[in-house]
């Protein structure tokens, strides 16, 4: 009897901006990840927007990945020349605005400060954890509520479309 033939895994790669980036990532795959595609998170470690689109632009030359994508902040401008690059590899950027914590605020339907440090100090705290642990998201990002801030907050929706392989 012949085997039958298992479809291919599309493996998807999302560069985030930092630890804590990549830890949130984590979290909404163990929720909405269906094993198609094969998202594998990593951090950039930072350093602005030049280095996280390059590290994305780098993960799709070498790591032999079907796509990238990539979620940073947008407290810093992004290089015009590296945008263009990364659109022109298909590379999905999502901005944090200004920064992830100012994303998860924007989540809980509460108010975003302007600056990426107030957003964390007011974030950080209502964690269980550190804030680059993916358990730490748990209690309060529940697959309910960000199903239901999804329908507000497109820079989620993109996400869990990719994590989910809704959108390619």
């Amino acid at each position: 009897m012949a085997r039958k033939k298992r479809p291919i895994k599309e493996t998807l790669v999302i560069v985030a901006e930092g630890q804590a980036d990549e830890a949130f990532v984590k979290h909404v795959k163990s929720l909405f990840g269906v094993g198609n595609p094969r998202v594998t998170p990593k951090s950039a470690g930072g350093k602005g927007p030049s280095n996280v689109i390059g590290d994305a632009i780098g993960t799709l030359r070498s790591s032999g990945c079907d796509r990238v994508a990539s979620i940073l902040d947008t407290d810093l401008p992004w290089p015009a020349t590296k945008v263009r690059e990364a659109k022109s590899k298909k590379i999905r950027l999502i901005g944090s605005n200004p920064c992830l914590e100012g994303l998860l605020l924007k989540i809980l339907g509460k108010r975003v400060p302007a600056s990426s440090n107030d957003c964390k100090e007011e974030l950080h705290p209502m964690l269980s954890g550190k804030e680059t642990e993916k358990e730490s998201y748990a209690e309060l990002f529940t697959k309910e509520l960000l199903n239901e801030a999804r329908k507000t907050v497109p820079e989620l929706d993109e996400l869990i479309k990719l994590i989910s392989g809704e959108l390619k």
